[in-house]
């Protein structure tokens, strides 16, 4: 039994911790972002065994992958099959592209189709959300993934408590890497951090709201970097070069910049502090 999925990468510009709700389908962030065409791409081989074995492979090499494997047994339960795991990741992990739940999300798409499952998208959507919140990976992600295109998180949770507004938005965009990735665990642990993101996010949000555009969104994106203190000097240099091609920030939460403008310009800017990738913003979680 064999399937493959794809879902998008995803990138906050500004969020706040919603992460106090008992029910995990409550829990999440508000905030702004969008999803990306580039992803993750998962193939899944599934076949009956003596005992339940689930192997993981990212980018060909063995993983532990607790996101991935919460989703596989969450779905498979109790069943003894031998499930092996092969996801492509198309962006680098720990740098605010969504790739753990992009991989998650894909590998319950393609597990679900291989067994004929017939579990309902939300209901996929659910047990990644779920195995992000537990594994503290994420808050928002993969409600933002399940849907494609950018959004406001206007309320936190999986529908129907939370809610999303669309904004429009269709344009190149570029990423740069400027170090080692960033462990999302470590800063919501972290409680002076949680106060700065609150605070800050909280602003964005009403400002966000009440002028939803990709221009808004770019500059408190990058207001929200600076005063939550998550940018470093490389990455303000880096948004500040890149600002002179277009408009750019800094992902939540990576040691990363994304930026939109002249794209041949931003890449040969960016290249200058780190390995660059384009890709556009869309992208939706889907069978392939």
């Amino acid at each position: 039994m064999k399937a493959s999925a794809f879902s998008p990468g995803h990138i906050t510009g500004f969020f706040v911790i919603k992460d106090r709700h008992r029910d995990v389908r409550k829990k999440g962030s508000l905030g702004a972002g969008f999803c990306l065409s580039k992803g993750a791409v998962t193939t899944v081989n599934i076949r009956k065994s003596g005992k339940q074995k689930i192997d993981i492979f990212l980018n060909n090499k063995k993983s532990i992958s607790n996101v991935t494997r919460y989703v596989a047994k969450k779905i498979i339960g109790e069943k003894k099959y031998h499930v092996v795991v092969k996801s492509t990741l198309q962006l680098p992990v720990s740098q605010g592209f969504g790739m753990s739940c992009a991989g998650a999300l894909s590998t319950g798409i393609a597990i679900n189709r291989a067994l004929k499952l017939n579990l309902s998208f939300n209901k996929i959507v659910e047990i990644v959300h779920e195995s992000e919140i537990k594994n503290k990976t994420g808050l928002g992600d993969v409600v933002a993934e399940s849907v494609g295109g950018m959004e406001i998180r206007v309320k936190e949770g999986l529908p129907p408590y939370g809610r999303l507004r669309k904004i429009k938005g269709n344009h190149d965009v570029v990423l740069c890497i400027l170090g080692k990735g960033m462990k999302t665990k470590t800063v919501l642990s972290n409680p002076e951090q949680r106060k700065k993101i609150n605070r800050y996010g909280v602003m964005c949000m009403k400002e966000m709201i009440n002028k939803p555009t990709i221009e808004n969104f770019f500059h408190l994106s990058y207001d929200f970097a600076l005063k939550t203190g998550l940018a470093n000097k490389k990455i303000i240099k880096a948004i500040e070069e890149a600002n002179k091609y277009g408009t750019s920030s800094q992902a939540m939460l990576g040691n990363s910049v994304f930026a939109v403008g002249n794209t041949k310009k931003l890449v040969k800017t960016l290249k200058n502090f780190g390995k660059v990738y384009v890709c556009r913003i869309g992208g939706k979680a889907r069978v392939l």
